[in-house]
């Protein structure tokens, strides 16, 4: 076991969102186990209101990457500068006594070394350099696991608990009351059953057809569902292609932040949708999901815990080729069709 009482922890899971989702039980298992210890959270800007609904972390630190990026060639090279040393100054005035990264890269790793912690802790499997900015190096087991799992793993070295998975995804009456003035001005209906199709993903190779998941939510709509499509800003145009009668259906893509989309999950009775971050967020908050699968492996990166399904073709000898862009004319994806797809939700909505 390594550093029997830390007083200052540092937990390192910068990005993604579906990743983040898959790191969050990480602080409750900390907090069991070290109920007085100062727990803070590194991350990206863009999971931060995520992670920021944990209420077992003390504190939770964007790291401005992004910002970082954008604004070199605008403030210069020397302003930049300054701002990266002065932000890992303010880090360093933390005296963190471990600092455990989940995330295993060079930049969670770097992030790391630059808080000057007392002691720093990742997977001996880190990619990209990572490993040289360890002081320990954890090793995991051989058998393959989820992602939650390796993340608890990675917790366990310091004495954690493995066994007992709490997302620490705490949605407060505000956000709640947010979500109902959506509900009010989209019209939503709440005498019916609501499905969520949630149709892309960050993968070209991980998208389903568009045109199926149009056709499913028509059939799903005539069965006598709600359909709420959600997504990012930039999926919007792509989904207002669909038409149906208006009173069954809303298009909620960039319209919710993340929080206000995990309560929306929570209100919900079906998902349906990738290997995507909002997959994984909704598995999280108890939502039964559908996910359709391809090129990732369900075994580590499907929708974790019970009452979710996942399809895929494993007949294919491609599948789970872990390929951003197909070269095999989306075969994987192609073989899932609209009426598997509707049996297995119609059976789920019916359990």
């Amino acid at each position: 076991m390594l550093n029997d009482n830390p007083e200052r922890i540092l937990v390192t899971r910068l990005s993604a969102i579906g990743d983040v989702v898959h790191a969050l039980p990480v602080a409750y298992a900390l907090r069991c186990k070290f109920p007085n210890a100062r727990i803070d959270w590194l991350v990206e800007d863009k999971a931060y209101p995520l992670v920021n609904l944990n209420p077992y972390l003390d504190q939770v630190i964007i790291l401005p990457r992004k910002y970082w990026r954008e604004n070199l060639k605008e403030r210069g090279f020397i302003k930049t500068a300054r701002s990266f040393f002065g932000f890992f100054s303010d880090l360093k005035s933390n005296n963190y006594d471990l600092n455990l990264d989940l995330h295993g890269l060079f930049k969670s790793a770097l992030s790391g070394f630059l808080s000057r912690s007392s002691l720093r802790i990742g997977p001996a499997d880190g990619r990209e350099l990572s490993t040289l900015f360890y002081q320990a190096k954890i090793a995991l087991p051989d058998k393959k696991l989820h992602q939650v799992e390796r993340n608890l793993h990675l917790a366990a070295a310091l004495g954690a608990d493995l066994n007992e998975v709490n997302y620490g995804l705490k949605i407060t009456p505000v956000i709640k009351s947010r979500l109902n003035r959506l509900f009010k001005s989209e019209k939503i209906s709440s005498e019916k059953k609501i499905v969520i199709i949630n149709p892309f993903t960050t993968w070209e190779s991980k998208n389903w057809y568009l045109d199926r998941y149009f056709r499913l939510a028509e059939q799903l709509i005539a069965a006598g569902y709600y359909i709420i499509f959600t997504g990012s800003r930039s999926d919007r145009t792509a989904l207002k292609k669909f038409t149906a009668d208006q009173s069954a259906y809303t298009n909620l893509a960039g319209k919710t932040d993340l929080p206000e989309l995990a309560a929306l999950y929570e209100k919900a009775q079906l998902y349906i949708g990738g290997d995507t971050g909002p997959t994984h967020l909704a598995a999280a908050v108890g939502l039964p999901v559908v996910a359709l699968m391809g090129p990732t492996d369900p075994e580590t990166h499907g929708p974790y815990g019970k009452g979710h399904t996942v399809i895929q073709d494993n007949s294919l000898e491609c599948i789970r080729c872990w390929d951003h862009h197909c070269s095999r004319n989306m075969q994987c994806m192609k073989s899932i069709s609209v009426e598997q797809v509707l049996r297995i939700a119609k059976k789920k909505l019916n359990e």
